[in-house]
């Protein structure tokens, strides 16, 4: 008979899903794009350092990259001057420079503000919290980090993949059918090893091209992501400040669980990325709980007065929470904002260049293109678009935090901060067009707009 309830119990423990509550946050949250970063020359590859040497080797690497990265525009332009015929002919030319001119940009751009990207992303370490406050239901950010670095490792491998596959496929047909290399590579030069020099510069900076395009698209994902992870702690934070009151009091969690359970209800589909658990937690935000009367009180009035003071310090620090959230937004999108307004542009021109090729020589490969840079723009609309929506889910937080059982000064609080939301949180590219899913369908007419008129001046 013990043998089969201890069995019973080791059932239960190895079916119940593990919990992240009383996990400790063990680096820094976007750690992992700090390499691919490196390697196209948007990080110091020795960063913060005062040996001269490393300074040195840091502008040296930096220079190269950027030499690589002026050298196919130098190609095109070239070839350009020596083919041209008119705009319509050179169209599809015109349009591989798009992404070439944008990625030296995008470098040149990490290079000149490099010490605002640091103190973005140290802000986002010191000031980001891993855990929500202790109450009823509760939760911590590994669940959006997890999917941040996933997204950012599966982005990075599908544009190497990609760059790989488009730097290498003109050499894999020569030697497949012996037939001269057509492709992406104007040169004249035929003679080895000049040729397979210049194959391998080229080769380089069409890497470099695809890291500092797709590096800057996982820079800005997994931004979004981890804001809206923090978001999520907000909303629960904010849920609970009555129920952490009581906790701070003594009162027992599992007496709250009793007769509150039904918070749950108002949770479901409120939460983006982190999940909320009904379980004890250790921690009250980032620190250890060290009441010595914690859980000692089955017995409590929720509509109590001796709880509104404690009440009001919950609130407080969601507010201050809230505060850095929106802090850590104005600094992120003052950095991303210029970048994003040259995205925006580039992809319009280059989807409606595209459509254009597509209809006087319809291929797969173009189709793919098309494809590849709506879905490349679609990530910063999809991702700016959620945001959005779980910044206004803080107002209904707040709604749902049994305000009723509060007293005044609680609830005078409570509607500061309801105030202080009323503006929506949007990061916009050019300080003025938001990155939402409303832009992305703004983006795509805009693109055959310009597609209809290139057709009509053609055909005139």
């Amino acid at each position: 008979m013990n043998f089969s309830r201890t069995l019973a119990t080791t059932k239960m423990t190895t079916t119940e899903p593990k919990t992240t509550l009383n996990s400790e946050k063990s680096q820094p949250y976007i750690h992992y794009i700090e390499r691919p970063l490196k390697i196209v020359g948007c990080w110091d590859l020795f960063p913060n350092s005062d040996d001269e040497r490393r300074l040195i080797f840091n502008e040296i690497y930096l220079g190269i990259v950027l030499f690589v990265l002026t050298y196919l525009p130098m190609v095109l332009t070239v070839h350009l001057y020596t083919e041209w015929l008119d705009v319509m002919s050179s169209l599809a030319t015109l349009a591989d420079s798009l992404p070439l001119i944008v990625s030296l940009i995008i470098v040149a751009y990490y290079a000149l503000y490099r010490q605002d990207l640091y103190k973005l992303l140290s802000y986002m370490d010191k000031n980001f919290k891993h855990h929500s406050a202790m109450g009823l239901t509760n939760m911590t950010m590994e669940q959006s980090y997890v999917k941040a670095r996933s997204f950012a490792r599966i982005y990075t491998a599908c544009t190497v993949f990609s760059v790989t596959m488009y730097a290498t496929m003109p050499a894999i047909i020569h030697l497949w059918t012996k037939e001269p290399i057509q492709g992406w590579i104007y040169m004249d030069v035929t003679r080895s090893p000049f040729y397979e020099i210049l194959f391998l510069i080229s080769c380089v900076a069409q890497l470099y091209v695809g890291l500092a395009m797709g590096q800057f698209g996982v820079f800005f994902a997994s931004n979004s992501i981890l804001i809206c992870g923090q978001l999520d702690l907000l909303c629960c934070s904010l849920r609970n400040a009555r129920y952490t009151a009581l906790l701070q009091h003594g009162v027992k969690h599992a007496a709250l669980v009793a007769t509150h359970a039904s918070i749950q209800n108002d949770e479901e589909n409120n939460y983006i990325y982190n999940v909320s658990e009904m379980k004890e937690s250790e921690y009250h935000y980032d620190e250890k709980v060290n009441y010595p009367f914690v859980g000692s009180r089955t017995q409590f009035d929720i509509y109590s007065p001796e709880y509104d003071d404690a009440t009001v310090t919950a609130l407080r620090d969601c507010a201050s929470l809230c505060q850095v959230v929106n802090q850590y937004k104005v600094m992120f999108e003052r950095f991303v904002s210029p970048l994003l307004a040259l995205r925006v542009v580039q992809v319009t021109l280059y989807l409606c260049t595209l459509l254009y090729a597509a209809t006087e020589k319809f291929d797969m490969i173009t189709v793919e293109y098309l494809a590849a840079v709506a879905l490349d723009i679609f990530v910063y609309c999809y991702y700016g678009h959620q945001i959005i929506l779980q910044a206004d889910r803080v107002s209904t937080a707040a709604y749902q935090s049994m305000w009723h059982t509060m007293g005044v000064r609680p609830r005078r609080v409570l509607l500061n901060l309801l105030l202080a939301n009323r503006r929506p949180v949007v990061v916009r590219a050019g300080r003025f067009l938001p990155m939402d899913l409303h832009t992305f369908v703004v983006i795509i007419k805009t693109s055959f707009s310009y597609y209809t008129l290139l057709v009509n001046v053609n055909e005139k």
